[in-house]
């Protein structure tokens, strides 16, 4: 069984109640990998992360660089993997160093002094929208949802919501 993208997450939070509980089961996960340039080099907060999913589920954490190697043809990465970011800049840097994805949901980003609120607990600014809007410009499809159930939200919408 080769890799397979089952689910692509941007979530401050990272691995968290809702995360565990509802999205791996959701999709089907067995894998979470985290891609983040700095959490990838603080082993500290590496196994705080990995100690908080549940029995079963390997969590890697890996840099923008290091996602790229994750794909290429004869890697040993294998499995339902739940793809996660803890900001819009690293999936970013990921696309645009050649992850492909189909769809890219937005579940988490917190409150700061520019954002404001455009869905169940995501904050965002201009300046977000406009990144968001640049990752769509590529073909992937970003959606806003909490947590499973809740209304889904597409980017134009959110887009509105900023002006």
């Amino acid at each position: 069984m080769t890799a397979q993208i089952v689910h692509a997450r941007i979530d401050y939070r990272l691995i968290h109640g809702q995360v565990i509980t509802k999205w791996l089961k959701q999709c089907g996960a067995d894998r979470i990998i985290i891609i983040d340039d700095n959490l990838s080099k603080d082993k500290f907060m590496g196994q705080i992360y990995k100690m908080a999913a549940p029995t079963g589920i390997q969590v890697d954490i890996v840099s923008v660089a290091q996602a790229k190697n994750l794909w290429l043809p004869n890697k040993t990465v294998k499995g339902r993997i739940f793809l996660l970011f803890k900001s819009i800049e690293m999936a970013i840097a990921a696309i645009g160093d050649g992850l492909q994805l189909n769809s890219l949901q937005l579940g988490g980003y917190e409150q700061k002094d520019d954002r404001k609120n455009v869905h169940y607990g995501i904050y965002m600014s201009t300046s977000d929208g406009e990144k968001l809007k640049g990752i769509a410009e590529t073909g992937v499809r970003i959606y806003f949802q909490t947590i499973p159930g809740e209304e889904i939200e597409e980017l134009d919408k959110i887009l509105k919501k900023l002006n």
